[in-house]
């Protein structure tokens, strides 16, 4: 009868000490989502919401296939936004060429053919 005691409270006390080093809750990072600019971005400056107007000016320039050498690149560029319901208005030489609303979820990037 004492063992059975003597196991109960080592039992519950192991219990409480485990339940001591646990740690609860979520990580939560913050929400953003990203806008991908693709095609011919020279010249070509961007409009979001009621924002500063970003001049996509300095794009990386990368190949469109295997060969590294290839003269034939598009340009493209990547930025951070919120996510939520956008207008996104790209203009070259003061003239509209893209007018959109788009709709941006967390961690998702939304990729933007400039003609």
């Amino acid at each position: 009868m004492p063992y059975k005691i003597t196991g109960y409270l080592c039992l519950i006390s192991l219990l409480l000490c485990g339940g001591c080093g646990l740690k609860e809750g979520v990580l939560d990072n913050e929400p953003k989502s990203f806008l991908h600019f693709t095609g011919n971005t020279q010249n070509a400056i961007v409009y979001i919401d009621n924002l500063d107007p970003i001049a996509i000016d300095e794009p990386t320039p990368v190949a469109n296939d295997e060969n590294k050498n290839n003269a034939n690149r598009i340009r493209q560029s990547h930025y951070q936004i919120s996510p939520g319901l956008h207008a996104v208005v790209i203009k070259k030489s003061g003239a509209e060429i893209v007018n959109r609303s788009i709709l941006l979820g967390n961690g998702i990037t939304k990729e933007i053919q400039i003609p």
